[in-house]
This record gives C-alpha cells, structure tokens and sequence, in this order.
C-alpha cells in the first residue's frame, strides 16, 4: 500500500481543533499524546532499496543537537530566549533519531548508485553526513516553526568536503503541537529534497 505525503503525522487519539489569536493553545490531559513525523517514501521503492558492495557508502550520523532537541519534547518560544515544552504532547522518540531515519530513508531512495546506511559501529564509508540541529520550535510571534540546522559532509579520513547551513521556517496549519509536527513533516522533505540536490555533485 503506497503512503501518500498526507498520512504526514501519526497521531494517537486527537484531533485537530480551531483556533482563535495566535496564542498557543493550552494543553490539558493526564497523559501526553504521542507524535511521529512518517515517511513519504513508497513501501515499493524502499524495497527495491539493496545495499551493494560495488557502489560508494554514505552513513548518515544522528543528528548532533541540544540538550532540549534530544528529549521527547516539543517546544514553543515563551520568551526572545526562553522555550517551554508543550505538556500534553510530547515525540515517540527524540527529533534527532527520527531525523536519521528518515533521511537514510529519503537518500537511499534517491541518490543513485550510492549505499545509505545509518550510523552503526563498525560501518566502513567513503563519506559521513554530520548534522548539528540548533533549533526547531514553533514562535508564536511569526506562528511558524523556525529551524536552523548545518550539515558537513565528510570523507572517511575525516577531512571536510563540503558544509551547508540553513535558517528557515515553515507555517503551521494551526498554532499547537500536532500543527507543529505537520509543519515540521512539511519542511523535512522539502530539505531533504535539496540535501538529496546538494549531494549529488560529491558522491
């Protein structure tokens, strides 16, 4: 069964409501409800998907991130340098490892003729993606999730081949964490359709 880039968002038990203002809506719930970017990568072509030990290897790294990135939270800016985390809603795992899958997942699929494997000891590659992820929350001023994220590919002697920094944001269908994780879904694929362009000259 293909997946369409509308199942953007595994959701447990909510639904999306109305909004009013630009606040963030209060969150209210014994127990937080669990949220997951997915892919938009056909079940057909991840299959077809083979590791080949003729072909160049690119390890894609967990992303690097702060100490707020790496927990389960989602966040919104309270403050010019304060963020607070929504309550009741919270990712079935940290942003950083859903990131790594999903762009091994997304480069596999599309760079041709190269191997894409996440981090695991041992792998041997001619090339490693390190990713720092600086920011990634939702200001209520612009009511958009901002972003700011580098990227430094890098040979298997650990010399530097090329690095790329983006500071963007992508506008939310409405001002709450499942908008959040909708806009978040919205800007992964469209920068790992530019990753996957920028890549290509180098592998």
């Amino acid at each position: 069964m293909r997946k369409q880039m509308a199942s953007l968002l595994v959701v447990i038990g909510i639904g999306f409501i109305g909004l009013a203002g630009c606040s963030v809506l209060p969150e209210a719930g014994p127990a937080p409800t669990q949220l997951q970017l997915m892919s938009n990568i056909d079940e057909d072509r991840v299959a077809e998907t083979v590791w080949s030990k003729e072909r160049g290897t690119l390890v894609i790294e967990t992303p690097q991130a702060t100490t707020a990135l790496n927990s389960r939270a989602l966040w919104y800016q309270t403050g010019e340098h304060q963020l607070t985390p929504f309550r009741d809603h919270i990712w079935t795992e940290p942003l950083p490892m859903q990131m790594e899958r999903l762009a091994a997942e997304y480069l596999s699929a599309h760079l041709q003729g190269v191997n894409v494997l996440t981090d695991q000891p041992g792998i041997m590659a001619e090339h490693r993606l390190r990713i720092h992820l600086h920011q990634w929350h939702l200001d209520q001023t612009s009511q958009r999730l901002l972003v700011v994220i580098h990227a430094d590919l890098i040979r298997q002697d650990g010399q530097p081949v090329v690095s790329w920094q983006w500071q963007q944001s992508e506008a939310l269908p409405e001002v709450t964490a499942p908008g959040l994780a909708v806009a978040g879904q919205v800007w992964l694929y469209k920068w790992l359709a530019e990753l996957n362009e920028r890549l290509l000259p180098y592998l």
